[in-house]
């Protein structure tokens, strides 16, 4: 009896030192899971991302333009940033004074493009396509885009396209459309493509898209190879 007393005393007194133990290593696990939350929602480090710019290079000079820069809390912006350089007489460059000069880029290129669900004409009634956007893309173009409703025929054209508003110059297929003579800015430029067989809808079509009202025009430079006119149109109307 005289034993079991005398352990039972050891186990009172050592009770509040277990508790305390217990206790100081449940702060230390939560204070290991506060460290790690916060470190999983930390913002990225700032950064700039030159890959999604567009670069261009004239004599001594380096421009990219539309450069997203993300700042300690996240938040992008975009700037536009000339590079000047010299050279000596031995051919080392050197940054010129004053230069990396850096500022904010100009607003995104808006257009009058609506979003919605569209009708084709007449008996074509049954081609049905949605519009969305805007987006930015490269060189601060804004980007538009189209896909064929469910249930709309195979064969209706274009099943999908994406074109972009804003000058030629900073639309991505600035190549193309120069390569084809391609200069009039009545039309937002961009590509489509359909199932329906007919050269002038096939993938890859270089078309031009413009809006009036509710009135959708998209028109194909593509049959055959690209050409300078519109050769094909066809016209949706958005529905109410």
């Amino acid at each position: 009896m005289t034993i079991f007393f005398r352990s039972l005393c050891v186990w009172r007194r050592l009770t509040p030192l277990i508790l305390a133990c217990i206790c100081a290593a449940v702060s230390v696990s939560f204070a290991q899971a506060q460290i790690a939350e916060a470190v999983s929602t930390a913002a990225p480090p700032p950064s700039a991302s030159f890959e999604f710019s567009t670069i261009t290079g004239s004599g001594d000079t380096i421009t990219a333009t539309w450069v997203p820069v993300v700042d300690s809390s996240g938040t992008t912006t975009y700037k536009n940033i000339t590079l000047l350089f010299h050279v000596d007489s031995s051919g080392n460059l050197t940054v010129a004074p004053g230069y990396p000069k850096v500022i904010p880029s100009p607003p995104p290129l808006v257009s009058s493009f609506r979003v919605g669900t569209y009708t084709g004409p007449g008996s074509m009634s049954n081609y049905i396509i949605t519009v969305s956007g805007p987006g930015v893309t490269t060189g601060g173009a804004t980007e538009w885009s189209l896909a064929a409703a469910s249930g709309t025929p195979y064969y209706s054209y274009p099943v999908s396209a994406t074109w972009y508003v804003g000058p030629i110059a900073s639309n991505p297929l600035a190549a193309r459309l120069k390569a084809a003579g391609i200069t009039s800015t009545a039309w937002s430029y961009g590509l489509g493509g359909s199932s329906c067989g007919c050269p002038e809808w096939q993938a890859n079509t270089l078309i031009g898209v413009s809006q009036t009202g509710n009135a959708l025009t998209i028109v194909s430079f593509t049959s055959n190879g690209d050409h300078p006119e519109p050769i094909e149109e066809i016209t949706y109307t958005l529905k109410p």
